[in-house]
């Protein structure tokens, strides 16, 4: 009796112990998990102004959480009203939307249309077996064109001002042209050969005029570029453009710190 009356104490504790940390297990059981949220992934595409009606935007469509049994997707043409494009009932999904069926319901033509619009895509009332929830996902569609400069050309500069005329006037040389990314470009040279092969190479040591530039539509512009004396920058009242029908390229620069300047026209090979 006297044993069992010296470690009654210990086992009340250990009782209380074990009858706690039992009770804080359940306690930090989680509860039931619910709603739902939508994903979007693998977007592609762009509503290309050159080429409107072959051109399209596609996106997939997923979800997380509870199962989904459906999903509306609603529209807007640059930060306008919405309107209601489709209802999604199976998941996951992949939605392609051509032009005319982005601008359908919102009052949009496609004279409307410029670069730098853009169709924004939203998700609501996403429905589950236990209520119908809200959704930030949204995606925008691009308007704009598709660029595709990369390659190699037949290069032929004019030259109206640099330290060797009239000697070097025109020169013709094989250029390519790099894709730096998306409707971004680089070429090793801009000067057409005058800073690479011709006289500046000997005189000043000079190997090169490397530039990015920029096309949208096939309008071509750049920023931040230079000889290696100063600034090169488009040539004033010039032509930087691409002829849709034949691909060729027109350059017109113009280096600020001492005027060297020429327009060089590049020709697919």
């Amino acid at each position: 009796m006297k044993n069992i009356l010296k470690f009654l104490p210990a086992l009340l504790l250990l009782t209380f112990v074990f009858t706690a940390c039992e009770e804080d297990a359940i306690d930090n059981i989680p509860s039931e998990v619910t709603g739902s949220a939508v994903k979007v992934a693998n977007a592609d595409g762009l509503f290309d102004l050159v080429n409107l009606a072959n051109s399209s935007f596609q996106f997939d469509v997923s979800t997380i959480g509870e199962d989904v049994t459906a999903v509306d997707v609603y529209k807007s043409y640059n930060g306008g009203p919405r309107a209601l494009h489709t209802t999604l009932n199976q998941f996951p999904t992949s939605i392609v939307v051509t032009p005319a069926q982005a601008m359908d319901g919102l009052g949009v033509v496609e004279s409307d249309l410029a670069v730098g619009d853009a169709f924004t895509f939203s998700f609501d009332n996403v429905r589950t077996g236990s209520a119908a929830y809200p959704s930030g996902t949204t995606i925008d569609a691009p308007v704009s064109c598709v660029s595709n400069l990369a390659g190699m050309y037949d290069v032929s500069t004019t030259y109206d001002y640099h330290d060797f005329l009239p000697d070097f006037s025109t020169h013709t040389m094989v250029s390519e042209i790099v894709e730096v990314s998306a409707g971004k470009y680089s070429i090793a040279d801009f000067s057409g050969g005058l800073y690479s092969v011709g006289p500046y190479v000997s005189a000043y040591g000079t190997a090169g005029m490397p530039a990015e530039f920029s096309d949208v539509c096939g309008e071509l512009s750049w920023m931040g570029q230079a000889d290696d004396w100063g600034a090169m920058v488009p040539l004033a009242g010039g032509v930087n453009s691409v002829d849709p029908a034949t691909g060729v390229i027109t350059i017109s620069w113009y280096c600020e710190a001492y005027g060297e300047n020429g327009i060089s026209i590049y020709t697919p090979q």
